[in-house]
């Protein structure tokens, strides 16, 4: 009985005279556990970048996307509003001839003919003309988008 009485007050003892410096070891900062070597930083660093560049280059390359898309369709509306233009000059074109056709069977004299000839020139020029002018009033084509330049990617440590 004595010995464990005597453990007791041993530990109490010991107890007692550990807390004061247990309370003061605990106001130092204590040391970080995990410490990270340089060579782990820099693959932690490389990763956070890698991320980061995909990340922008995949927002640059959506972006150009979504632009490339509306040049399409812009351009697709253009050719439309062209096609009706294009074919009422073809049937211009078609006219002059086929009227040029039918009155040269009947001409005898060359002042004639180079009359019809010039009729016939001028009728393709003015449906030409006409053409270009409602062309233009359409606008100017619309401009492709020039694709994005990339950040530079990280170089791996």
């Amino acid at each position: 009985m004595i010995l464990i009485k005597k453990v007791g007050a041993i530990t109490v003892l010991a107890l007692a005279l550990a807390t004061p410096n247990a309370i003061a070891a605990e106001t130092t900062t204590p040391a970080p556990l995990n410490t990270l070597t340089a060579q782990e930083q820099a693959a932690i660093d490389f990763h956070n970048s890698i991320a980061a560049y995909t990340t922008s280059a995949r927002a640059a390359l959506e972006k150009f996307r979504a632009e490339v898309a509306v040049f399409q369709a812009a351009l697709e509306a253009r050719q439309a509003a062209i096609r009706p233009l294009a074919d009422a000059r073809q049937a211009a074109v078609t006219a002059a001839n086929t009227a040029f056709t039918t009155a040269i069977a009947s001409v005898t004299t060359q002042e004639a003919r180079d009359a019809l000839v010039k009729t016939r020139k001028d009728a393709i020029a003015a449906a030409n003309a006409t053409f270009k002018s409602a062309v233009e009033a359409l606008g100017a084509k619309p401009t492709k988008p020039v694709k994005p330049t990339l950040p530079t990617k990280p170089v791996k440590p």
